[in-house]
Parts: structure tokens; sequence; C-alpha cells
């Protein structure tokens, strides 16, 4: 299975609570580019996402719908509406151990690529679970970390920072 985690793009501070707090202008650039790089990456190797797990926050909604569109920009055909599950998991405070579970479960229903985005320290703590600690990838705002991942045992195939 192949894991493209990605950290959600740059946000302001400006909101009444974390969950509301929105992407910044520079944070809706380096998503576009992100999504445009991943669009690529994904149309060069003839990959078609399977699932997509965004958490309910609002600054990683709105990266999922700008990377979708920067990944549209490239030519990259497919829809992702049936595709894509918000989960209360992948907040911030979510469990890497039962992200990892999902993932087990998706894995054995099928799926080949995943795309998850989420926060600190959650996109931290899954990749070096997923990993076995093997990987400390570090993840400033809009970076994605792709991870293939067989059994339990993972491995960090690419980066890309803005």
């Amino acid at each position: 299975m192949n894991i493209w985690i990605m950290r959600h793009g740059e946000a302001g501070f400006n909101a009444p609570n974390d969950a509301a707090r929105s992407l910044t202008d520079n944070g809706i650039k380096n998503v576009i580019s992100q999504g445009k790089w991943l669009g690529e990456y994904l149309n060069n190797k003839q990959i078609k996402l399977d699932k997509i797990l965004v958490s309910p926050y609002l600054r990683a909604k709105q990266t999922l719908e700008t990377l979708i569109t920067g990944m549209q920009a490239v030519n990259f055909s497919q829809s992702f509406a049936s595709l894509t599950e918000e989960w209360e998991e992948i907040t911030p405070d979510g469990n890497p151990y039962v992200v990892e579970d999902y993932l087990h479960f998706l894995r054995e229903e099928g799926a080949k690529n995943i795309l998850l985005i989420s926060h600190l320290p959650l996109v931290f703590d899954l990749s070096q679970r997923l990993t076995s600690n093997q990987s400390n990838v570090q993840f400033p705002t809009s970076t994605i970390a792709e991870i293939h991942w067989v059994g339990n045992k993972g491995e960090v195939t690419e980066i890309k920072h803005t």
C-alpha cells in the first residue's frame, strides 16, 4: 500500500477556535503547487487513489479542495467525491495506533493508494509509527510524505516540501 500523508496548508490564527482556522493566501498558493506536483507524480506512475481521509477541521478540508484544484490543473482526472472520508480520528490529537488499524482494514478491503490530510503532531507520529521509527520526516505546512507500507513496515519513498 502507498500512503501519502499531507499536513494541511499554512493557516491563520484569526478564528474562534482551532477547528475553524482557515488557509492563508500563502497556504493556498503552496497547496496548489503541491497539488500540481502530486497530480503529475500520480499521472506519471499511472496511480489512482482508492481513498482520501481528511480531518474535519476547516484548514484540512480547504487543503483537500485546493490540492484537487492543483491536481486538476495538470490534467489528473479522477473523481474524488466518492473516495473522500472526513474522519474525526485524524485531528491534531488523533491516535496513530487507531489510524494504523484503519489503514490495515482499508488494505484488507483492497485499497492500494491512500491520501491522508491531517495536522501536527499526528502526521509526524503516524509517519514514525508506519516506518517503525525509521524515518524522521519533518512536516512544515503543505508537506507530503509518501510511505510504501508492506505488512507492518513502511518506508518513506518520497518527500515533497513547498
